[in-house]
């Protein structure tokens, strides 16, 4: 797990999601076909898993890799990557899963009353009320409930009479019966599923009832195929496997990506005299708010043309405070009370390429995702434009209040060279509570409002031209 950790963690710092591969002698490997022949028991299922979770795989956690599991990677690099399956494809497969593992900590977890195994999210479950044959619970960031209960031979067989009989599809609903083993599932007529699975158990039958919308159904198939009697072993990677070795790879060729093409962070040559960027005033001090990696580096910084100190920086929230003798004239940025809400109206505010296109430069989109590059809890994704330049500047609600910190733009031509295709718009911002903790942290008490009166865009724009500035390294 720890090489996944550590994976996540390069590509948010790259800022993009599947960058090319460096074609250079060192990574020559990764872009050759792929081969499961050298991957561990232990490598097989995880990558399975994963495979399930995205909805490709259908079949048992067994590790054994054959044609189910080759069709399902070839669905997924397909999708993906509109192309075969290469070895690398197998890190960010992996990334996938550790993904959920670190959101709900998803894990293969034994139940020792039920004598079963399966998928688990530990993080993320909740207890709901008890009924007549079942222990319930739901997953709280989906529509997935999982039902447990151990039974009779007669409850058991009215449970899955129950299931099938919740079948509404002009196809026959899905049952297997053996000896110990009894699968039932149903498609409802909203493409909902219910599944059970009793396995016979130290004399009882253990149920497992599974449920899900359709949007949800490869969480339900996950766990479907996750369960087995007896004890198996948590989720993990061989250490210093093919798959840990392929990742590790991976790391290093995105590595060497960001320094031959760089983050592409919406700043003019962060970090180096003569780079520029955008901050707004957050105080009547004159305490400005901007980027870390704007002024990183810095032998002088200056605010509008004005020298400026760097009061305290954040490497972790790519977060810097500076303070410069502020124009009486010029205003403070109000910030939003309430978080940034997905889909609503958002407007950028900057000097990008270093104020060559004329002064203050405003972009207007909305609020695409709430999470960042990886799950990122501290940003959020957004679909105003933004150039070189941008970074610091601030992102307003209609309302002209502050609700994020410009910090990032995906890099599209690392990821068209990636996966054939150009994305559009995917640029992201540091989340306005992020920003509001940073200058607590350093005594700056952000000025707060729940007016939430919308404002004209050309007002928006009036508004941030007062307290929006031009930051430069010399």
């Amino acid at each position: 797990m720890r090489i996944l950790l550590n994976l996540v963690a390069v590509i948010s710092l790259v800022g993009v999601i599947f960058p090319s591969i460096a074609r250079s002698q060192d990574f020559e490997a990764l872009l050759q076909g792929f081969d499961a022949t050298n991957l561990s028991y232990e490598d097989k299922r995880f990558l399975q898993t994963a495979l399930a979770f995205e909805g490709h795989y259908h079949g048992l956690l067994d590790g054994a890799w054959g044609k189910i599991s080759n069709r399902a990677l070839d669905d997924y690099s397909r999708e993906v990557f509109e192309t075969d399956p290469e070895d690398w494809h197998m890190a960010f497969l992996a990334w996938t899963l550790f993904e959920r593992i670190s959101q709900d900590g998803w894990d293969i977890q034994y139940f020792e009353g039920l004598g079963l195994s399966f998928l688990w999210p530990e993080d993320a479950i909740r207890r709901e009320a008890d009924s007549d044959y079942f222990l319930n619970y739901r997953h709280a960031n989906s529509s997935f409930s999982i039902s447990v209960g151990v039974h009779s031979v007669e409850t058991a067989q009215s449970l899955h009479d129950f299931t099938i009989q919740s079948h509404q599809l002009v196809s026959d609903p899905y049952t297997v019966r053996k000896n110990n083993l009894a699968v039932s599932s149903a498609t409802k007529r909203d493409s909902s599923t219910l599944y059970t699975r009793s396995d016979f158990v130290n004399g009882g039958w253990s149920t497992v009832m599974l449920s899900a919308s359709e949007q949800d159904g490869h969480i339900l198939g996950a766990v479907a195929s996750s369960i087995s009697k007896g004890r198996a072993n948590p989720l993990d990677i061989s250490n210093n496997g093919k798959l840990d070795r392929v990742i590790q790879q991976v790391v290093a060729a995105l590595e060497e990506a960001d320094e031959s093409t760089g983050e592409d962070p919406g700043a003019s040559s962060p970090g180096t005299q003569g780079s520029a960027g955008t901050g707004f005033i957050v105080s009547r001090a004159g305490h400005v708010l901007t980027n870390q990696h704007v002024v990183d580096g810095c032998a002088q910084v200056f605010i509008d043309d004005r020298p400026a100190t760097v009061v305290s920086s954040s490497e972790e929230y790519d977060l810097a405070l500076l303070k410069y003798d502020a124009p009486k004239d010029r205003g403070i940025a109000v910030f939003s009370a309430s978080p940034a809400r997905l889909n609503s109206d958002v407007t950028a505010v900057g000097y990008p390429y270093a104020g060559l296109l004329g002064g203050l430069n405003v972009t207007r989109g909305s609020v695409s995702s709430l999470k960042g590059i990886g799950g990122d809890l501290s940003t959020m994704q957004i679909t105003s434009p933004i150039q070189s330049g941008n970074s610091g500047g601030p992102l307003l609600a209609s309302d002209g209040e502050v609700v994020g910190v410009v910090v990032a733009k995906l890099n599209e031509r690392v990821v068209t060279d990636a996966i054939g295709d150009t994305p559009q718009n995917v640029n992201f911002a540091v989340r306005g509570e992020i920003a509001k903790l940073f200058l607590t942290q350093n005594a700056i008490n952000p000025i707060l409002s729940l007016d939430d009166k919308k404002l004209e865009p050309e007002e928006v724009a009036d508004l941030a031209a007062s307290f929006t500035t031009f930051v430069e390294c010399r």
